[in-house]
């Protein structure tokens, strides 16, 4: 990932904010036939090492997890939508001209070594986490959220039985948060007036975000 160091974000709690926030992360791997990649929701983990693990898991009949995943790294990529950057925010455009569009985003890029979990109750171990973590985002406070003991038990352990769940160790993290950081405040300020006046949830969502990490810096 291209790196400007105005850009970097050493926080490690707002990482994880973005991977909680951002779950889908795409997974990249060399293999025989090339570049591949996956579409994977994962949950990171502490497991008391520097950078914690990622859990997730593919269907079994998905070949990738097949193709030598021990013998080399995995590429894994958490970002959000960002937003639209318009010149004509920046006050400084008004006098100088010398502005072009742009396009703010948030993006973790990680490397780590895959193992495969085959123990049963292991996976439904992380499938339950997995739920846990999720089912309570699409229901209000006190409703009533779905486990794994809502389905029968055989059913449960026959998907069990179709999927390969698989523990990545982070080796490294880089990130990237380009939120305007590298503008004069004056413009800073300018690109949040503009998203506010877009009046959409993503809008206001990156101008809060600006807003918070221009303060930061």
């Amino acid at each position: 990932m291209f790196f400007v160091k105005s850009f970097a974000q050493q926080d490690f709690l707002a990482i994880r904010q973005l991977m909680e926030d951002f779950p889908l992360a795409t997974m990249v791997y060399p293999s025989e036939m090339g570049l591949e990649a996956n579409h994977i929701p994962l949950i990171w983990q502490d497991d008391g090492s520097e950078l914690g693990c990622l859990f997730g898991h593919f269907a079994k009949a998905n070949p990738i997890w097949q193709n030598n995943h021990k013998d080399k790294d995995w590429l894994i990529i958490f970002q959000d939508n960002g937003h639209y950057i318009s010149p004509n925010w920046y006050p400084s455009k008004a006098i100088t001209h010398k502005e072009v569009p742009t396009w703010n985003y948030r993006a973790v890029h990680l490397t780590g070594s895959m193992q495969i979990i085959d123990n049963k109750e292991q996976i439904k171990q992380i499938l339950a986490l997995l739920t846990a973590t999720y089912e309570p985002t699409v229901h209000q406070a006190g409703d009533n959220v779905w486990t794994l003991d809502d389905a029968p038990v055989d059913y449960i352990d026959k998907l069990c039985e179709a999927l390969v769940m698989f523990k990545i160790s982070i080796k490294t993290m880089q990130e990237k948060f380009k939120l305007s950081q590298n503008k004069s405040a004056e413009n800073v300020q300018g690109v949040i007036h503009g998203l506010q006046a877009v009046q959409q949830p993503t809008a206001n969502q990156m101008a809060d975000l600006i807003e918070k990490f221009s303060k930061m810096g």
